[in-house]
């Protein structure tokens, strides 16, 4: 306590010992007048009041503190305290957006590779029959022959219709080798693939920065919670002891009805507060666990006390021109309009000639016999024939016209890149205005920090000396109320004051693409573990 203080403090006693200096030195007529008035008061609110009592006592408010303490207590016990660095490495290492996100990087790398593969030659097998077996039988007409033409060398005349039949077993093979040297399509479709991939790692890493945030947040969230629970407890232990002297005094007539139940009200009141907060408590560390993605029964609790973190040196047009550098969302956007472009671009010279090679190998074999007479015997007519021939050459095909498909999906995908140029221009505004407000919260929430602080302590000095001025007699209740009052007031504008200036220091460093502390290596550990495991959970144990 500084010098200033101690004179307050002097000043307020010698005020007291004056006051009651007054009062012992007055008339024993007001004194006998103010008791009877006092005797008169007490009775008759004794009489009005005496079925309100019973009502109003039948509720024991401590017995509801000790129901809070409880579920506090259950919270404790399933929950392990935890620092924000350690809740971050959790957090990153756990979490399965990430999982999701990286599965999507993977998706968008294969994609890449394979736009790449077309460089390759092709190899394809065809074997059509493999194995196979054919059966033939020929019917033949000779309607328009003379009889002197079907006469043969012995006299005889050949029949006009003569069938035939055969069958064999059939097997063909080819092999074809198609290389195309030049496609016009081929580098435009690799460079959209790895715009493409290149806006999936942004969104990636937007998505590590999305999770961070909100784990700083809540973390600072259940402390400033934590604080309020602890703040009010004691004002709430204060007025409690205050409503025992209150209703002691009022058994001997000293104080009035009204007096007792106008700090009973405070006291339901600070107990609702209690309340609230408890509950904030609950919900907020519930959340906690799952971005850090805890088992199922485990919490995790802040092991610091609500205190102001860290500082921001940067200015504000320097904050504001590294996040244009810096942020993923702009760069994916940007990404994603390149992209585009290309896609545009490959439509476009579908339009042109495809130059390849190819070369070809087929072998066929056959085992049977054909054109014999029916019903004769093969007998000597069974043969086996294997065939093999192969070519090479210089091929193209060229889609002259077709039917101005290509041209409009290339317009659609310009449509698609000034789109996306747009979200960029929207995503620059959007960074600007993020970035200034959380610059001003940080410089109003500090200034706020030392104000609240500074109405605190002021608040505790005027309810020490309304307890003073009300235990000899010379103040009222009312103003030991108002005192409480004051000091509850105080303890929720300090813990608010903290709590948004470290969310300011947090959105700085969210919206301006800075990693927090050690946050990138423990992002390069995760992504580094799901490659080489990908469905593998985190050993960081979280157990209490």
């Amino acid at each position: 306590m500084n010098y200033k203080s101690n004179q307050n403090i002097k000043f307020i006693v010698f005020l007291i010992l004056s006051t009651i200096f007054f009062v012992n030195s007055s008339s024993v007529y007001g004194q006998n007048k103010l008791k009877q008035n006092s005797s008169m008061l007490a009775n008759t609110d004794r009489s009005n009041q005496s079925n309100d009592n019973k009502t109003v006592q039948s509720i024991d408010p401590n017995t509801l503190v000790e129901k809070l303490n409880t579920l506090q207590t259950v919270i404790n016990e399933n929950a392990k305290k935890i620092s924000l660095k350690e809740a971050i490495a959790i957090g990153l290492q756990n979490n399965p957006t990430l999982l999701k996100s990286f599965h999507e990087i993977q998706s968008y790398e294969w994609q890449l590779i394979a736009a790449q593969r077309k460089w390759y030659p092709t190899l394809t097998l065809n074997a059509n029959p493999f194995l196979g077996y054919k059966w033939n039988t020929t019917f033949i007409d000779n309607y328009a022959q003379k009889n002197y033409n079907l006469m043969q060398n012995d006299g005889r005349l050949m029949p006009r219709i003569k069938t035939t039949k055969g069958q064999e077993a059939q097997s063909y093979t080819s092999a074809i080798v198609n290389w195309n040297f030049l496609d016009p399509t081929r580098q435009p479709n690799i460079n959209a693939a790895q715009d493409s991939l290149q806006q999936q790692k942004y969104l990636f890493l937007n998505s590590a920065r999305t999770l961070i945030l909100s784990i700083q947040k809540s973390y600072y969230a259940i402390q400033s919670s934590k604080q309020l629970i602890d703040n009010f407890k004691d004002i709430y232990e204060i007025n409690s002891k205050q409503l025992e002297i209150l209703q002691a005094q009022y058994d001997i007539g000293m104080v009035s009805v009204f007096q007792i139940e106008q700090t009973r009200s405070q006291l339901f009141g600070q107990l609702n507060n209690l309340i609230m907060y408890t509950q904030q408590y609950i919900q907020q560390t519930s959340q906690l666990a799952e971005f850090l993605a805890l088992s199922k029964g485990t919490l995790a609790v802040p092991s610091d006390p609500a205190k102001l973190y860290g500082q921001w040196d940067l200015t504000l047009s320097e904050t504001i021109k590294k996040a244009l550098k810096q942020r993923e969302e702009l760069l994916a956007a940007l990404s994603a309009a390149e992209s585009a472009r290309w896609r545009s671009i490959s439509f476009l010279k579908s339009y042109l000639p495809v130059f390849g090679f190819i070369a070809q190998g087929n072998l066929s074999s056959t085992n049977g016999y054909n054109n014999v007479p029916i019903p004769n015997d093969p007998g000597e007519q069974y043969f086996k024939t294997r065939v093999w021939d192969s070519y090479t050459g210089i091929k193209f095909t060229w889609s002259i016209f077709d039917g101005g498909i290509s041209a409009a999906n290339s317009q659609a995908e310009k449509a698609k890149e000034s789109q996306f140029k747009d979200q960029a221009a929207l995503t620059e505004l959007q960074i600007a205005q993020q970035i200034r407000t959380s610059y001003a919260l940080l410089n109003t929430s500090f200034i706020g920090v030392q104000s609240a602080e500074q109405a605190y302590h002021s608040a505790e000095l005027a309810h020490e000396a309304a307890l003073a001025r009300f235990a000899v007699g010379v103040g009222d209740i009312t103003s030991v109320v108002q005192a409480i009052n004051l000091l509850s007031s105080a303890a929720t504008q300090k813990s608010h004051a903290i709590l948004n200036y470290n969310n300011a220091i947090v959105e700085l460093y969210r919206y301006s693409a800075t990693w927090p502390e050690t946050s990138k290596e423990e992002l390069d550990q995760r992504i580094k573990m799901m490659r080489n495991q990908p469905n593998s959970k985190s050993t960081i144990e979280t157990t209490p």
